[in-house]
């Protein structure tokens, strides 16, 4: 497992500003991922009180939201742009345990403190809730932690889909599962996949499937040989055969 890239330390603290909206047809309505987020099964008097609760975090590339082991005191939504979560080992590298898309959340923990630390991949804005009003709200709107459990057992899944993949599958199979995963998360988010944008770079992409970068550019450059993709960009992906890479992420 490739694990040689140093963690350089956090980022620039987050900035935050608080956004007002008079009702939810002003801020909660007009959301471009309230329907995929935790919030969608909430009516409008439930939105209304939520409204009045969120604050907007907007998020430079590279920025920092949160650090592992920072007090666990909130949770976010991301609006807008991708975060890259990841753990820092004992001699200072880092591992990439995921990446959160639009719609997705990220900072819910079962301890006091955050188990991994979350950063920007690109510009980003992300709707805040603290801890406690989360759970108020819960207890008054059971059929929200009911979505919250939903999603939070869809990212175990994802996890455990994660650790499959770096123990069984080789480099062609771990970058043709990532591609497949990403492309479905991507559509799920309502996000273009023709061509698919990589938000992460493949210094990322190699953390996170445990390879190298020199593995991973070899592997597009062999699915690309293949006709299995095209490379329009550097960042873009464009899926020229899917069934074939579907094939190729079974293993």
């Amino acid at each position: 497992m490739n694990l040689t890239r140093a963690y350089e330390g956090p980022s620039p603290a987050m900035s935050c500003g608080r956004r007002h909206s008079r009702s939810a047809v002003g801020f909660c309505r007009k959301c471009t991922v309230q329907t995929r987020a935790f919030c969608a099964v909430l009516d409008d008097a439930a939105l209304a009180q939520l409204e009045q609760l969120h604050t907007i975090c907007d998020l430079a590339s590279e920025e920092s939201l949160f650090m592992e082991g920072d007090p666990a005191t909130a949770f976010f939504t991301v609006l807008k742009g991708a975060m890259r979560l990841s753990k820092l080992l004992p001699d200072g590298r880092r591992q990439i345990t995921g990446f959160v898309l639009p719609g997705e959340f990220v900072g819910l923990s079962a301890a006091e403190v955050y188990a991994h630390n979350a950063e920007a991949l690109t510009d980003a804005s992300l709707c805040r809730f603290s801890i406690g009003d989360l759970e108020r709200i819960g207890l008054e709107n059971p059929e929200m932690n009911g979505r919250l459990l939903a999603m939070t057992n869809s990212s175990l899944s994802l996890a455990q889909d994660h650790m499959l993949l770096l123990g069984r599958m080789n480099a062609l199979e771990k970058t043709a599962n990532f591609l497949c995963s990403l492309m479905e998360r991507t559509a799920a988010a309502d996000q273009p996949v023709d061509p698919l944008e990589l938000p992460m770079s493949r210094a990322d992409i190699a953390d996170y499937l445990g390879l190298t970068i020199e593995t991973v550019s070899r592997t597009l450059t062999r699915l690309k040989k293949d006709n299995v993709i095209s490379l329009p960009e550097h960042n873009r992906v464009r899926i020229d055969d899917m069934a074939a890479l579907a094939r190729l992420a079974e293993g």
